[in-house]
């Protein structure tokens, strides 16, 4: 099992087929796009993902390099690299005051 972290985002898949519907990425950098999935789920009816869309996670799972996907086991949500040094530094500008 491998952790990876990034961003989730829920993008539209298939639009306008019979097979419309949302499916989850996993951001990990510009060029380090993965496709989520769970076990025994359709991936693009799966609402699982949806309570993490936008957020900054840890994910826990088995990379598929042929169709660079991720078979997700666990999601925990993770300190935002780029939210947490924001608020650290409000943090200490207020405590200054």
């Amino acid at each position: 099992m491998e952790t990876f972290n990034g961003y989730i985002i829920m993008k539209q898949y298939a639009s306008g087929s019979k097979s419309d519907g949302y499916a989850a990425y996993l951001y990990v950098a510009p060029n380090k796009v993965f496709k989520l999935y769970r076990a025994e789920e359709l991936a693009i009816a799966d609402s699982f993902f949806n309570a993490f869309h936008l957020k900054y996670v840890t994910v826990s799972g088995m990379f598929h390099q042929r169709i660079r996907s991720i078979k997700v086991d666990a999601i925990e949500l993770g300190n935002d690299p780029f939210l947490s040094s924001n608020n650290e530094q409000d943090t200490n500008s207020n405590e200054e005051v």
